[in-house]
C-alpha cells in the first residue's frame, strides 16, 4: 500500500523527463514562435493595408469634390469634429493622411464644399492630445503636417488668414513658449506665426484685435493663464518688433487693473497685516499656476435684468476677501516678475547701441506717460520703469527728463503735472543706482524753479497782518485760495522728501569722505557746506508768505524738521507748531464764522487744504509689498532704515525741548502749557512718522 502511494510521483517525474528530452517538443515550440511572428507580420500588413485603404478613401473624397460630391468629405469632417476622447474620433495616423492630401490638394479646397473640412481642421484641439500614450513618430509627423497645413492654407487661401492667426493666438494662454524642451516634439505656435508673417507681411494688421480679444480677463482667469499669455506676448514681440507696443500695452493695462483691484482690497489693512497676508504660505500653492481658491466671480444683470453688450460686471464675494487678495497679488507679482526677469538682458550697452534696447525703453516710457502716470494711486506697476531705468545712467537720465518735461509743461493738465512731481521726488529718493550728479541736478533744478516762483508770485499771497478789508477787493485770496499754488507746494515737498533720503549726497564734505558731525559745522560760515546752498534756501523759503510747511504732508514735514534740526540746516518746529495752532482756529462754529470776517488766505481752510493735498501725499515708489518682485527690485532700492541718521529717543527729546524753547519766545506766556502739550504730541508722533516715511 505504501508503494502504491509513492508510485505516482515517480511516474510523473519519468513522464516529465521523457517529454523534455523529446525533440518533437522542441520543434513544437519553434513552430509556436514562428506562428506568433507570422501573426505580428499579418497585423503589420493589416495596418499597412488599412493605411492604404484609408489613403484610397481620402483620395477619392478629394476627387469627388471635382464632381461636386461632398458626401465623403463630410464623412471625414464628422470624424475630425468628434472630441479627441471619443472612441470614434479620427486617429492620428488617419489624420496625418488627411493633412497630407489637404496640403497637396489645397487648390481643391477653395470652394463652399470644403469650408466645413477646413473649419474642422482648424478647430481640432491639438493641444489636448495625450503625448505620453501616443506613438512619438506619429505625433511628430502630425505636428509637422498640421503646422505645414496652417502655413500653406494662409499662403494659398488668404481668406483664412484671420481664422488661422486667431486659432494660434487664442491658444496663447495654454502653453509656455519659454518652457524647456526635453527633446520630444513640441507644438511651436510662434514658428508658424513667424512663417505667416514672412508669407503675408500685412497680416500683422490683424494681430492687435486678436491679441486684445483673446487676452484673459484679469479677474476670471487663473494665474497660469495670465502668465502664459504674457510670456507669449513677450515672445511675439521678439521676432515681430511691430507688435512690441501692442504687446506691452496689453500687459501694462492688465497690470494696472490688477494693481487697482489689489489696492482696493488692501485699503482697510495696515502694513503689518498686508505683510503677513502677502508673505504667507499661499506662494507654495500658487507656484505652478494653481490658485488657492479661484475668485468667486459671477455675472449679474442690471436693474432692468438686461445685460449690456460687452459690459459684464464682476462681483467678488466679500467673504473671500483674504483669498482674493492672495490671488490678485499672486497674479500681479508673477507678471511683474516675468517682465523684470525677461528684460534683464535687454538694456546692456550692446543692446542699446544696436537700437533694440532703446526701442524697448521708449515703448515702456511711452506707456508710462500714457497709462501709468495718469492712473490714480497705483502701487506696483510703476516699478517696471523704476528698475529698468537703473540699468544704465543714460536710461535714468531719460526717465528724469521725461518727468521734468511733464511736471513743468504748462500745456499739461495740473493733475498730471502734480503726479509727475511726485514721481520725481520718489524716484530720486529711492533709486539707489542713480549718481550723485543726477541727485544734485534735480535738487538744483527744483531750487531754481521754486526761487523763481517765489519772486514772481509771492506778492499774490495775502499777509495776515494786513487789513482784512483787502479781502473784499481780492476774492481769490479768500479762504482756500492757496490752491492756486498746488504745484509750488508739490515741488517744495518733493525737495524736502529728497533731502530726507539724500542729505548725505547733498553735503559737500561727502566728496572728501568727511563725516557729517554737526559739531564741526558753524552756522556763521560764509560758505555753505551744502550743495546749492540748501541751508540758506530752506531758511528763506520756510519763512516766506507761502508757508510751505503748512501745506505739505505732515509726516514728511515732521521728519524733515527732525533731520534739518539734527544737521543744523534750519529750524522748523516753531513754524510747525504755529501752523498747528492756526488749524485749531478752524474749529470755530459756523454761526461764529458768519458773524466774522473771512480768515486770511495764508490761514486758509484746513478741510479744503486736505482735499487738494491728498494727491501730494502720494509717493509712488514706497516699498513694494509683492514678495517675488520685491526681491528683484530691492537690488537697487533705498530703504528708509538705511538712510535715517537719527536716534529716535534722543531726537524726540531734542525736538520737544527745542520746540518748547522757541514757543516761549514767540508766544504769550499764558499759552505755555498748551504749547508744551502740542510739542510733546508732535514729538511722540515722530516715532511713528520715521517708520511711515
Amino acid at each position: 500500500m505504501m508503494m502504491s502511494l509513492q508510485n505516482p510521483p515517480f511516474e510523473r517525474k519519468r513522464s516529465i523527463t521523457s517529454s523534455s528530452s523529446n525533440p518533437e517538443s522542441t520543434s513544437s515550440k519553434k513552430r509556436i514562435k514562428t506562428e506568433v511572428k507570422h501573426e505580428e507580420s499579418i497585423m503589420d500588413d493589416d495596418n499597412t493595408f488599412s493605411d492604404k485603404m484609408y489613403r484610397v478613401f481620402v483620395k477619392s473624397a478629394f476627387e469627388a469634390l471635382d464632381k461636386n460630391d461632398p458626401l465623403q468629405i463630410n464623412t471625414l469632417t464628422e470624424r475630425i469634429n468628434l472630441p479627441i476622447s471619443h472612441k470614434e474620433s479620427i486617429s492620428l495616423n488617419n489624420f496625418n493622411i488627411v493633412l497630407q492630401y489637404s496640403i497637396s490638394s489645397i487648390s481643391k479646397l477653395d470652394n463652399k464644399l470644403s469650408q466645413y473640412l477646413i473649419s474642422a481642421i482648424l478647430n481640432y484641439r491639438w493641444l489636448e492630445l495625450d503625448v505620453t500614450s501616443t506613438d512619438q513618430s506619429v505625433y511628430r509627423s502630425f505636428i509637422h503636417l498640421y503646422s505645414q497645413f496652417l502655413s500653406v492654407l494662409v499662403s494659398s487661401l488668404p481668406k483664412y488668414l484671420h481664422d488661422v492667426t486667431n486659432k494660434l493666438i487664442s491658444e496663447f494662454d495654454q502653453f509656455d513658449p519659454f518652457r524647456e524642451n526635453d527633446g520630444g516634439p513640441i507644438i511651436n505656435h510662434h514658428e508658424i506665426l513667424h512663417k505667416i508673417i514672412r508669407y503675408v507681411p500685412t497680416c500683422i494688421n490683424t494681430f492687435p484685435a486678436n491679441l486684445q480679444k483673446n487676452f484673459p480677463h484679469h479677474l476670471s482667469s487663473t494665474t497660469k493663464e495670465l502668465t502664459t499669455y504674457v510670456n507669449n506676448l513677450i515672445k511675439l514681440a521678439e521676432y515681430c518688433p511691430e507688435m512690441q507696443y501692442c504687446a506691452w500695452r496689453l500687459i501694462i493695462e492688465c497690470c494696472i487693473k490688477l494693481d487697482v483691484e489689489l489696492q482696493n482690497e488692501l485699503d482697510d489693512l495696515d502694513d503689518d497685516e498686508i505683510e503677513e497676508l502677502l508673505n504667507g504660505d499661499v506662494e507654495d500653492d500658487i507656484e505652478n499656476g494653481d490658485d488657492v481658491a479661484d475668485v468667486t466671480i459671477t455675472t449679474h444683470p442690471n436693474e432692468d435684468d438686461e445685460l449690456i453688450e460687452d459690459d459684464v460686471e464682476y462681483m467678488i464675494d466679500q467673504l473671500d476677501s483674504t483669498a482674493n487678495i492672495k490671488i490678485l497679488s499672486s497674479k500681479l507679482d508673477t507678471i511683474l516678475d516675468i517682465l523684470l526677469s525677461k528684460t534683464s538682458n535687454s538694456f546692456t550697452i550692446d543692446k542699446l547701441n544696436e537700437g533694440s534696447g532703446v526701442t524697448l525703453f521708449n515703448t515702456i516710457t511711452s506707456l508710462f506717460k500714457s497709462h501709468i502716470l495718469p492712473t490714480h494711486f497705483t502701487k506696483s506697476t510703476q516699478f517696471i520703469l523704476f528698475h529698468i531705468s537703473q540699468y544704465q545712467q543714460d536710461l535714468a537720465d531719460s526717465f528724469l527728463v521725461l518727468l521734468i518735461e511733464v511736471a513743468f509743461n504748462t500745456n499739461e493738465i495740473l493733475e498730471k503735472r502734480l503726479k509727475s512731481m511726485q514721481y520725481i521726488s520718489s524716484y530720486v529718493a529711492r533709486a539707489k543706482n542713480i549718481s550723485r550728479h543726477q541727485v544734485v541736478f534735480i535738487v538744483s533744478y527744483l531750487i531754481g524753479w521754486i526761487n523763481k516762483y517765489i519772486i514772481e508770485r509771492e506778492n499774490e499771497v495775502f499777509d495776515s497782518q494786513q487789513d482784512t478789508s483787502i479781502l473784499s477787493k481780492y476774492p481769490s485770496r479768500s479762504a482756500g485760495g492757496m490752491e492756486r499754488f498746488k504745484l509750488f507746494y508739490a515741488a517744495f515737498q518733493a525737495l524736502i522728501y529728497i533731502f530726507c533720503f539724500r542729505h548725505e549726497l547733498l553735503y559737500k564734505a561727502n566728496d572728501t569722505n568727511e563725516g557729517m558731525n554737526q559739531n564741526s559745522r558753524s552756522r556763521n560760515s560764509t560758505e555753505s557746506e551744502w550743495e546749492c546752498d540748501l541751508d540758506k534756501f530752506f531758511q528763506r523759503v520756510i519763512l516766506s508768505k507761502f508757508n510751505p510747511l503748512k501745506f505739505c504732508d505732515e509726516t514728511v514735514a515732521y521728519i524733515f524738521a527732525k533731520i534739518a534740526t539734527k544737521l543744523n540746516v534750519c529750524y522748523c518746529y516753531s513754524i510747525i507748531e504755529h501752523n498747528k495752532r492756526e488749524r485749531m482756529l478752524q474749529t470755530v462754529s459756523t454761526e461764529d464764522a458768519k458773524s466774522t470776517h473771512a480768515l486770511p488766505s495764508n490761514v486758509g481752510n484746513f478741510r479744503q487744504k486736505q482735499e487738494f493735498l491728498d494727491l501730494e501725499a502720494y509717493f509712488p515708489f514706497d516699498p513694494l509689498v509683492l514678495p517675488s518682485s520685491k526681491k528683484i527690485v530691492s537690488k537697487w532700492y533705498v530703504d528708509w532704515s538705511s538712510v535715517n541718521p537719527t536716534n529716535e529717543e534722543d531726537d524726540d527729546e531734542d525736538s520737544g525741548s527745542a520746540s518748547s524753547h522757541h514757543e516761549d519766545e514767540d508766544l504769550d506766556e499764558e499759552d505755555d502749557d498748551s504749547q508744551e502739550e502740542d510739542a510733546l504730541s508732535s514729538s511722540e508722533s515722530e516715532d511713528d512718522d520715521d517708520d511711515e516715511l
